[in-house]
Parts: structure tokens; C-alpha cells; sequence
């Protein structure tokens, strides 16, 4: 598995742990977790994720890192 894969699983992921929540991503910004336009960034694909932040999202998100690693 390369880079480019394993950001497309995270992204993947990221979407389906806020929609299981029914958050929107301006509900995200207004929680000051990240900005709507990053956070729509990285779930397209268009700008990485850092370690940090995938664990906050994860905390945010009540989902193990381990989590937005399954396919």
C-alpha cells in the first residue's frame, strides 16, 4: 500500500466517523476543532492530515486512531 492509498482510507474514514455523528463540517468549525475549509480539504484528498490533528478529530469523533486506518 502507498502514501496516496493510505490518505484516501483517512479521508474516507474521516467522512464516515462525522457523518455516523451527524455533524456537518461547519458544526466541526463551530466546536473550534478545525476550519470547515480544512477539514474539506483533507476529506477530498487535496491537503494531509497531521498526526495531531487526526487525534484530536479521533477524540472529537469518540473513535480510536486505529479507526481511520481500516479499509
Amino acid at each position: 500500500m502507498n502514501e496516496k492509498k493510505i490518505n484516501q482510507i483517512i479521508s474516507y474514514q474521516l467522512v464516515k466517523a462525522r457523518e455516523e455523528l451527524g455533524y456537518t463540517q461547519m458544526k466541526v468549525q463551530e466546536d473550534k476543532i478545525i476550519s470547515q475549509s480544512n477539514l474539506s480539504k483533507i476529506e477530498n484528498g487535496m491537503k494531509k492530515i497531521s498526526a495531531a490533528k487526526l487525534f484530536l478529530l479521533a477524540e472529537y469523533y469518540k473513535k480510536p486512531v486505529e479507526y481511520f486506518f481500516k479499509k
